[in-house]
C-alpha cells in the first residue's frame, strides 16, 4: 500500500515538472523550485492573515499569483528564461516591500531573503550567478541603511509578542527544509555525475583495452598466414617440393586463411556496431530462414572434418533480433565445435520454445573446456587455442558472442567437462503475436 503511494506521488511529481523529453534539467529544478516556492507563500497567505498582518497576507497573495503564472509559462509555454527572471525580480521586490511591513531587522525579512537568494542560485544560468548574487547583496544592504537612516518607515506589524515568536519560528522552520531540500538535491545531482563519470571512465578504459587487444590480434594473426603464403610461394617457385608435401601445406594453408577471415569477419561485426554506436537494429525474424546460410555453410566444413552435424529447428520460432548478430552469434559456437572435435565426432543444433524464449543449444563431444579458461571464456582475456586439425582460435569470437546476445536481450552461457564435450545455450526473447 505505502509503496503504491510512493509510485503515485512520482509520477504526479514527474507530471507536475515535466517529463525529461521535452524539458531539460534546468527546466525541471526551475519547475520544481516554483513549486516548492507556491507552498511556502501559499502557507504564508493564511498565516500572515491570522497574526494580524493582513497587508503582508495581500502581497503574499500578490506572489503567490506571479509564481503560479511563471509556472505556467514555464511547465506549459517553455518559457524557461523569461520564467526565471520575472519571478526572481518579483520576489525580491515582494519581499523588500514586506521588509518595510513587518518591523525591518527585527522582522524575518532578511532571512526570508537569504531563502530566496538560495533559491535563485539554485534556479538560475551559470552566467547569471554574480547578478543575481550582486542584486541580491545590493536588496538586504540597501534596506539596512535606509532603516538606519529613516526608521519611521518601518511599521510594527505584529499585534502580540506570540505572533511574533510564531512569525520568526515559522521563517526558520522554512530555511531549514528549504536548505535541506536544496542541498539534498544538489548533493544528489554530484553523486549521481561522479558516479556517471566513473561509470564512462570505466566504459571509455574497457573500450580501450579492446581496441588494444583488437590490435594486436590483427597483428599477430595476420602475421603467421602472410608469412605461410610467402613461404609457399617461395618453395613453389623453387619447384621443390614433392605432391605429398604441396598437399600438407595446402591445408595447412588453407586452415591458417580459414582463420584469418573468420577473424576479419568479426573484426568487421565489431567495427561496424562501433560506427553505429552500440546500436542495435531490430526486427522480427523466422529463426531457421535466419540460420538457414550459416548451417550449410557449417555444415559442409564439418563435412570436411568427417563430423557429424545435425540440426533440430522447431520451424514456428520467431524472434525479434538482428539478424546479423545472430547469425553470427551461431557461426561462432558451431565454428568454435568443430575446431575442437575430432574427426568422427559430432556436433548437434537444437532450438527450441522455452517459455517467452527461444533456446538455442550447441553441443559436442569434444575436447572440452578446461577450469582454468571457463571464467574468462567470453572475455578477451581468453587465450588463443588450437584446434584437433591445428585451426587457429583468435580468442575474439566468443567475446563477440557474449556481447551480441546480450545486445538482443539475451542470455549465453555455457556446461562443458574436458574431454567430454561442451554445450553452449544462448536464451533470446521470443516475438509474441497480439
Amino acid at each position: 500500500m505505502i509503496s503504491r503511494i510512493v509510485e503515485g506521488l512520482k509520477r504526479l511529481v514527474y507530471v507536475l515538472i515535466g517529463p525529461s523529453m521535452h524539458f531539460n534539467p534546468e527546466n525541471q529544478i526551475f519547475n520544481a523550485i516554483c513549486l516548492l516556492a507556491i507552498l511556502i507563500i501559499g502557507y504564508g497567505v493564511p498565516f500572515n492573515y491570522y497574526n494580524g498582518m493582513g497587508i503582508i497576507a495581500a502581497l503574499f497573495a500578490f506572489l503567490l499569483l506571479v509564481l503560479c503564472f511563471t509556472y505556467y509559462l514555464s511547465r506549459f509555454k517553455k518559457k524557461f528564461k523569461y520564467s526565471i527572471i520575472l519571478s526572481s525580480l518579483i520576489i525580491l521586490l515582494a519581499l523588500g516591500s514586506i521588509y518595510f511591513l513587518n518591523n525591518g531587522i527585527k522582522g524575518p525579512s532578511l532571512l526570508n531573503l537569504s531563502i530566496a537568494f538560495f533559491m535563485i542560485m539554485i534556479i538560475s544560468p551559470r552566467g547569471q550567478y554574480w547578478l543575481w548574487a550582486i542584486l541580491c547583496m545590493t536588496t538586504g544592504l540597501g534596506l539596512l541603511f535606509f532603516e538606519y537612516k529613516n526608521p519611521g518607515y518601518i511599521q510594527e506589524a505584529y499585534k502580540d509578542r506570540a505572533a511574533f515568536f510564531a512569525d520568526t519560528a515559522s521563517t526558520y522552520i522554512i530555511t531549514i527544509l528549504v536548505t535541506f531540500l536544496g542541498l539534498f538535491y544538489l548533493k544528489t545531482a554530484y553523486f549521481k555525475e561522479k558516479q556517471d563519470a566513473a561509470a564512462k571512465t570505466a566504459a571509455l578504459e574497457r573500450m580501450n583495452y579492446e581496441k588494444s587487444k583488437f590490435f594486436s590480434i590483427i597483428a599477430h594473426d595476420l602475421r603467421a598466414p602472410l608469412a605461410s603464403i610467402q613461404s609457399y610461394m617461395e618453395l613453389f617457385r623453387m619447384d621443390i617440393l614433392s605432391i605429398e608435401e604441396k598437399e600438407m601445406m595446402d591445408r595447412k594453408l588453407t586452415n591458417a586463411l580459414s582463420g584469418t577471415q573468420e577473424m576479419l569477419d568479426n573484426m568487421l561485426s565489431w567495427s561496424r556496431a562501433e560506427l553505429n554506436d552500440g546500436k542495435t537494429a531490430m526486427e522480427i525474424n523466422k529463426l531457421h530462414e535466419a540460420l538457414n546460410s550459416v548451417i550449410m555453410i557449417q555444415k559442409a566444413a564439418s563435412k570436411e572434418k568427417k563430423i557429424t552435424f545435425t540440426v533440430d529447428i522447431d520451424t514456428s520460432l520467431e524472434l525479434f533480433s538482428n539478424v546479423h548478430m545472430l547469425q553470427l552469434i551461431v557461426r561462432n559456437i558451431i565454428g568454435n565445435a568443430i575446431k575442437f572435435t575430432p574427426s568422427d565426432g559430432w556436433i548437434q543444433l537444437n532450438a527450441s520454445r522455452y517459455g517467452k524464449d527461444c533456446l538455442i543449444a550447441i553441443r559436442d563431444n569434444g575436447n572440452g573446456i578446461s577450469e582454468e579458461n571457463k571464467s574468462e571464456i567470453f572475455s578477451l582475456k581468453a587465450q588463443s587455442t588450437y584446434g584437433t586439425d591445428n585451426e587457429k582460435g583468435i580468442g575474439l569470437g566468443l567475446f563477440l558472442c557474449k556481447e551480441y546476445t546480450h545486445a538482443q536481450g539475451g542470455k549465453i552461457w555455457f556446461e562443458s567437462q574436458k574431454g567430454e564435450g561442451t554445450v553452449f545455450y544462448v536464451s533470446l526473447p521470443l516475438h509474441i503475436h497480439t
